[in-house]
């Protein structure tokens, strides 16, 4: 099998080409992942194991974690999961003291402090004419809003200095008394408007006013990510400033839709219901991209304002790790194996087995979305039937490790040759090797009786 006599020059020197032209796909496809891996969006395999179709849809939709992405609906996960980063944030680029303070301010916001309370501040002078207690007279608590006498200033709420430290040591922590626009509506109805319109405008009423309204919207410009967070997870625009992100009842909404979806998807049988599927899966990704995108942009957002306060030395670092999850093994075995088994195919070496381990990943690939009747279409300009590009590439890979393209032209050649050489000095017997060694001639050999029968 290895004589290469046994072929014809074309081909061995296409089988040779096609399996460095295949090699050479493998290991630049690995290292354009491993580099994105320096990058603020390094690659994952995510998206396509998520999007995954076909009998074995819910194994490789489990290994994304989290394949609907309900995780990122929910407050309590995403800011766990915000302040665990903060705290592996801080530990790998070694924060100072004053980048600490920063990274903190842009997790629970832009505050001042008095006391033990962190608090959005405004002067004011006084109160407005017939205004003794700001509570009583508004409605409003004094655990949100309160005005100061003494210091002259009307502050807001913004949690305590101790919530902010339990934040960061144990992932817990409330922050309550969030000055809100009904609050706000309820504040500016303590002045009234003048009946004559040419009357001159109270100057205490208008400094009032123009207080409230300061503090509420340096309340709303300083607001943490993870008060955004929780504005936009409940739906409550006014938090944050944006109403495009109002999604009251979308979130029960999209998962009924992903329930019908998968009993719809269990027993499609018809075209027209495979149709019918692709028709409501792109209307299940245009909401979900509604709900988990402003998300998704508010956490990229917080990691490159994080960025920001490093210097160039700490950037030199490279990116903060994340922790293990099936995901990220995933993605890393595959970088990994897309690199290695193409350098391994392109040098030649252990060439059977690099081809044969790169059918089996290429196979995982196909599997994952396998163009097999009775499985909705896959989107894009490309259409297959049981036959795709991985599967070709697979029976490619197979005929490589069934033949010895390695020993052709790759370092099994130059391996085989020793090995060869080395098993032939095996052979050769001791007196002989050590007669080679001295230059001797070799004794005669022994006389042997004869057989005699």
């Amino acid at each position: 099998m290895t004589d290469i006599r046994r072929y014809s020059l074309a081909a061995v020197i296409l089988l040779v080409v096609l399996r460095l032209a295949i090699g050479w796909q493998l290991l630049y496809e690995g290292l354009w992942k491993f580099d994105t891996l320096r990058s603020l969006r390094p690659w994952t395999s995510s998206g396509y194991l998520k999007n995954s179709v076909g009998p074995m849809r819910n194994t490789f939709r489990n290994m994304a974690g989290d394949p609907n992405e309900l995780d990122w609906l929910d407050y309590e996960k995403v800011s766990v999961r915000w302040k665990a980063w903060g705290g592996r944030f801080q530990k790998h680029y070694r924060l100072d003291k004053t980048q600490t303070i920063k990274l903190n301010q842009l997790l629970v916001g832009n505050t001042s402090k008095v006391g033990d309370r962190l608090v959005f501040a405004q002067e004011l002078k006084q109160l407005p004419d017939g205004v003794k207690n700001l509570k009583e007279a508004s409605r409003v608590s004094d655990q949100v809003i309160w005005f100061d006498s003494v210091r002259k200033r009307l502050y807001v709420n913004a949690g305590k200095t101790s919530d902010v430290q339990e934040f960061f040591k144990s992932g817990t922590g409330e922050y309550r008394g969030f000055l809100t626009p009904s609050d706000k509506a309820k504040l500016d109805a303590l002045v009234k408007a003048p009946q004559d319109a040419d009357a001159e405008p109270d100057p205490i009423a208008v400094d009032y006013l123009k207080a409230v309204n300061t503090v509420y919207e340096r309340q709303k410009k300083g607001l943490g990510f993870l008060r955004k967070l929780a504005a936009a997870v409940n739906g409550d625009p006014d938090m944050h400033g944006n109403p495009a992100w109002q999604r009251v009842g979308k979130v029960e909404e999209y998962r009924q839709k992903l329930v019908e979806y998968e009993g719809n998807y269990a027993k499609a049988d018809t075209s027209f219901e495979q149709d019918h599927l692709q028709y409501t899966w792109r209307k299940i990704q245009t909401l979900r991209a509604e709900l988990t995108g402003p998300v998704k942009a508010m956490e990229a957002e917080l990691k490159d304002a994080a960025n920001k306060l490093l210097t160039v030395d700490q950037r030199s670092r490279g990116p903060v790790g994340e922790p293990l999850t099936v995901l990220k093994f995933a993605d890393t075995m595959t970088i990994i194996g897309l690199t290695a088994l193409g350098c391994m195919l392109i040098t030649g070496l252990f060439t059977r087995f690099a081809a044969a381990a790169a059918a089996f990943m290429l196979f995982n690939f196909y599997m994952a979305m396998p163009p097999f009747p009775g499985v909705p279409e896959l989107p894009g300009p490309e259409h297959s039937f049981v036959v795709n590009k991985n599967l070709i590439e697979v029976f490619a890979l197979l005929a490589i490790a069934a033949l010895p393209t390695g020993i052709w032209f790759g370092l099994d050649g130059v391996l085989s040759t020793f090995f060869s050489k080395w098993r032939a000095d095996k052979k050769i017997s001791p007196s002989l090797r050590s007669t080679v060694a001295t230059g001797e001639e070799p004794d005669e050999a022994p006389e042997v009786a004869p057989v005699t029968t």
